[in-house]
């Protein structure tokens, strides 16, 4: 089995609340029995890009497990180069490729500098048809970036989703290796499907946003800070893909069976 965690919209602020929420959640997972072989945080690292917020995010989400951390609409990807990756600054698309006993995931940059929206540049879409070619036939592949490529009921994502979705459903539908996308941006758990293939977006570490049902009026956003901060695990095992939300209290979990 191999076993991904999934966190996404951290929004490191410089300000001690969302850092203790990113703890809690990483404190899960360093003491759960079976511990994760990924780590996979999907966008929106930084609230503002600033170099001090990526400080707060490379100690909080250390850990003794890969951590493959991606750039939302919210990120500098010059700063996250510098302070996360240890890199020169650079404006370049930050694309990853990390492989965990038969699963290879293929990580896409779909942030504009200094726009909310996303989009696949062509350097990306290369860069992804480059990972597929060079994955095992028998590969299992999930393909992560942090705008959803479908509309998802949200006043406030929907019009900042991914905006050239063509490509990339071409890529998806014609390669039956790829068994999911997996999305931040909306700050919502949801499951919904994309060229044939499960979609799933990890809810954010630092709020909750409400769907269009719960949007009083033009220009309300449903925002709560008030839900404990939550993740997603997914499991892939005998060629079966698993995923399972998970809540996370701040004031600790059990590990007792239930009666």
């Amino acid at each position: 089995m191999v076993l991904l965690a999934h966190l996404s919209d951290t929004h490191f602020n410089m300000a001690a609340r969302n850092v203790e929420r990113a703890e809690r959640v990483m404190a899960y997972l360093a003491e759960l029995p079976t511990r994760p072989d990924v780590i996979i945080v999907t966008g929106d690292i930084a609230d503002e890009g600033e170099t001090g917020e990526y400080q707060q995010a490379r100690a909080a989400l250390n850990a003794d497990v890969p951590v493959v951390i991606l750039p939302g609409n919210h990120d500098d990807r010059a700063n996250m180069r510098t302070v996360l990756f240890g890199e020169d600054a650079s404006y370049a698309p930050i694309n990853q490729v990390h492989s965990a006993d038969g699963v290879t995931l293929v990580m896409l940059d779909s942030s504009i500098p200094g726009r909310p929206e996303g989009r696949l540049d062509d350097e990306t879409l290369d860069f992804l048809t480059a990972a597929l070619a060079s994955a095992p036939a028998d590969e299992t592949i999930v393909i992560g970036m942090h705008h959803p490529p479908v509309p998802v009921c949200s006043t406030v994502v929907d019009h900042i989703r991914l905006t050239n979705p063509e490509p990339l459903a071409a890529i998806v539908a014609a390669d039956d290796r790829i068994a999911a996308i997996l999305t931040g941006h909306v700050h919502a758990g949801l499951v919904t499907t994309f060229a044939g293939k499960p979609l799933i977006v990890a809810p954010s570490v630092s709020s909750t946003i409400g769907g269009e049902w719960e949007t009083a009026a033009p220009g309300h956003v449903p925002i709560d800070f008030a839900p404990d901060p939550s993740l997603v695990l997914h499991s892939i095992k005998d060629g079966q893909f698993l995923t399972m939300f998970r809540p996370i209290a701040l004031g600790g979990w059990l590990s007792e069976p239930a009666e």
